[in-house]
């Protein structure tokens, strides 16, 4: 990504995002309810992270 011109926030982002999604598919794969909290969680601040960096 560094190699196409984007810039460092923009990679950040794109990677947040990709967290999120990551996240998102190991709630669906636990089945312990904790660890499924816990994933949710980070779900959350993973999509806010990268919110506060596109608007900031």
């Amino acid at each position: 990504m560094f190699g196409t011109g984007l810039d460092a926030v923009t990679v950040v982002i794109v990677l947040e995002f990709l967290l999120a999604v990551y996240s998102v598919a190991l709630v669906f794969s636990t089945k312990n309810k904790v660890l499924r909290i816990v994933h949710i969680v980070m779900t959350v601040v993973w999509v806010a992270l990268a919110f506060l960096n596109i608007f900031m």
